[in-house]
């Protein structure tokens, strides 16, 4: 938010990218920011925090950054989530996943499409009811 109560996008992202400094570094936000001052597609920010999202270490700090139009990435989630079909999972957990997620990330990869990638559909899941109810948590509004 602005001073004057106004909501800022430059300034949501760059709170965003102090209280996540790594965050700044992924491609599908670097080339909304590279934008600077100029007019950034409505959708195209949507579809950019909603590739963020689910990411656990991201959840809080993202709905407290953009939290005016949360709810539209919300929207935005659930719909992708929708798409992703059967929850069961056909992979061993022996690897650390984590890491494996943030390297993915950087080469611009969505948590969705890391999960489905992968067959771990049900660690999606366990992703999106974390991501969920963190958000309603902070905004109760999204319940209606």
């Amino acid at each position: 938010m602005a001073i004057d109560g106004g909501f800022s996008l430059q300034l949501a992202f760059e709170t965003f990218y102090e209280l996540c400094p790594k965050v700044a570094a992924l491609p599908f936000l670097i080339s909304i920011t590279n934008k600077g001052g100029e007019v950034v597609d409505n959708e195209e920010v949507i579809n950019a925090l909603s590739d963020v999202f689910l990411h656990p270490e991201y959840t809080i700090p993202l709905v407290h950054c953009f939290l005016p139009i949360l709810r539209r990435v919300v929207d935005r989630v659930v719909g992708l989530l929708r798409l992703v079909g059967d929850l069961s999972s056909s992979i061993d957990y022996s690897d650390d996943g984590w890491s494996v997620l943030e390297n993915a990330m950087k080469e611009g990869v969505s948590v969705i499409d890391f999960y489905v990638r992968r067959g771990q559909r049900l660690e999606l899941h366990e992703c999106a009811c974390l991501a969920f109810s963190r958000a309603l948590h902070l905004n109760t509004t999204l319940l209606g």
